[in-house]
């Protein structure tokens, strides 16, 4: 197959990646890890059924990627009683607890959870997921205030006639109202960009109903309710496509000309083993931060089936390692420290991957963790390069 980006092939079903996963059963190669005492990784990885994988792995010997950075960790869980709840699963507590000390809800913080009917917001949940949050040094990050997807905007709006200035600013402030000093972050609005339209915007309905202000109104109201919350922009594909980028930069230059109040930008990165190259990658970071905005890795993982095999080969997962090693190394090397605010994975194990649901002809095998817990090759490539290896 010409190597081609898989984003590119997905982009129809693309905007799912803001979606949890379910379950599943993948088999990968493991890799076994030498920590010394002074932290430094050393690695050696072979082949070996899943069953004598399970029997020679230890916890002892693997580091914990959070304590590996000066930044958060983080990972998207489901939680309430979606099948992968953390709150109903809780075999893959103790990898989580290991590894992060970011979460972010796959689902249940966007619109139509928090704010199902006009004047209902419904809390319970995230509530639930933030207080799991705090209970265990971690940061909780809010996802996403504003976001296009039909299944994710209440039926209510869709056929709501009156001001929809004032009742998109209103869902904004109750919610970032409530969640003021619990919640450290938000995706504020969520793709609201697209290349292949000439305004440059997507048309959702929030732009047919207001036009792109709508997206510094919500900026705008989100800073009032919650002053100590960063607000970012998240967004898809703007490492990989320069016209996408070149429409980002000129939203947050005019942005950043009239104060409004956006204080970092989300790069989704649903990336492949080939594309965007890592210069690409390393411009965009570069280009953004240059204006003084902070940058967060915020939807990371990497599907490698491109001939629809039913296992990892040792050479795939290789390959895997080292570009997830390069992608992280590109964050340190293009983004000032004090601008770096988190790299987070988009889900934990391979079979929970939202890969899995999209209609693909064979499993992915995105994610750092086995379906088992053990970590993959690809770990160990995240792991190197928080350590400078």
């Amino acid at each position: 197959m010409k190597k081609i980006s898989i984003v590119c092939l997905l982009l129809p079903v693309f905007i799912l990646c803001a979606c949890g996963g379910g379950g599943g059963n993948s088999s990968a190669p493991t890799t076994s890890v030498i920590l010394s005492s002074s932290s430094s990784v050393s690695i050696s990885s072979a082949a070996s059924s899943s069953d004598a994988a399970s029997s020679a792995f230890s916890w002892s010997s693997v580091p914990a990627l959070k304590d590996l950075a000066k930044f958060p960790i983080g990972m998207e869980v489901s939680a309430a009683n979606q099948e992968r709840s953390i709150f109903n699963y809780p075999s893959q507590l103790p990898t989580i607890e290991k590894h992060f000390n970011s979460l972010v809800a796959g689902v249940i913080m966007k619109m139509s959870f928090l704010h199902p009917n006009e004047n209902e917001f419904f809390y319970t949940d995230a509530d639930k997921l933030n207080a799991y949050a705090i209970d265990h040094n971690m940061l909780l990050h809010g996802h996403t205030l504003i976001w296009h997807w039909d299944s994710q905007i209440p039926p209510w709006m869709k056929k709501y006639t009156g001001d929809w200035s004032a009742m998109l600013n209103n869902h904004v402030t109750q919610i970032c109202t409530h969640f003021a000093g619990k919640v450290s972050s938000w995706d504020v609005v969520n793709e609201a960009l697209d290349e292949s339209d000439p305004s440059g915007f997507r048309q959702s309905i929030f732009y047919q109903r207001i036009g792109k202000k709508y997206i510094e109104n919500a900026f705008v109201a989100a800073r009032k309710a919650d002053p100590n919350a960063v607000l970012y922009y998240n967004e898809y594909n703007i490492e990989s496509s320069d016209t996408k980028l070149n429409l980002l930069l000129t939203m947050l230059d005019d942005f950043k000309s009239r104060n409004i109040p956006v204080d970092g930008v989300g790069f989704q990165m649903h990336l492949d083993l080939f594309n965007p190259s890592i210069d690409q990658i390393k411009r965009s970071f570069k280009a953004v931060a240059d204006r003084g905005y902070k940058i967060r890795i915020s939807e990371l993982d990497m599907p490698v089936n491109y001939n629809s095999t039913l296992v990892l080969s040792d050479a795939v997962a290789q390959q895997q390692k080292e570009r997830y090693k390069s992608i992280v190394k590109a964050y340190l090397d293009s983004v000032p420290e004090s601008q770096r605010t988190g790299i987070t994975f988009w889900g934990l194990v391979d079979g929970e991957s939202w890969y899995n649901f999209i209609g693909l002809p064979a499993k992915e095998w995105p994610l750092l963790f086995n379906d088992d817990y053990s970590p993959k090759p690809a770990f160990y490539g995240v792991a190197e390069a928080l350590a400078g290896k």
